[in-house]
């Protein structure tokens, strides 16, 4: 019912922009899951129990690209996501605009309702455990799959995050 109600009020939009709001966390030692071996061989790699550095981004979609993204040490809270509205986001939208983003606590703070109304948005949450609603999740599971590849490899786990966000814009 509420997948329903949701589809029905992104429905009232039609031909307003919608961007479409999540964020990524990546820990620095993100590996492959999987390996190549010869047939009948197994691959055997040690993998830190450990959680380690964590560099996070945050960024809205539109059209299958990337539109604002911020890089950032950490993980998400809501001054981020407060900062990243007012600094970053919003100023790179069109008034009218449709933001819609996922119920995470942190998203719901009565400051960004504040800043997206100021700046002649709207907010439309998704129903809850709907990421299948939400195409930002695409983008995500094609950047961590290319992580996985090419992390390892990179000097400086943050600049090589913040340089391929910049390659899905």
């Amino acid at each position: 019912m509420q997948r329903w109600l949701y589809r029905r009020e992104l429905a009232k939009f039609e031909g307003q922009p919608v961007f479409y709001l999540d964020e990524c966390g990546v820990d620095h030692r993100l590996h492959r899951e999987y390996g190549r071996a010869p047939r009948g061989e197994r691959i055997y790699e040690a993998v830190a129990g450990k959680r380690r550095e964590r560099t996070s981004v945050i960024s809205a979609s539109r059209q299958n690209k990337l539109v604002a993204p911020l890089v950032f040490g950490g993980s998400c809270n809501t001054e981020v996501v407060d900062v990243y509205f007012e600094k970053v986001l919003l100023p790179a939208l069109p008034p009218g605009s449709v933001i819609v983003l996922d119920n995470a606590r942190f998203h719901q703070s009565p400051a960004t309702q504040s800043l997206v109304e100021a700046a002649g948005c709207r907010l439309l949450f998704l129903p809850p455990y709907s990421p299948d609603l939400n195409p930002i999740e695409h983008l995500w599971a094609s950047f961590k799959t290319r992580l996985r590849k090419d992390l390892s490899t990179a000097t400086n786990p943050f600049l090589f995050i913040a340089n391929m966000s910049q390659y899905y814009c």
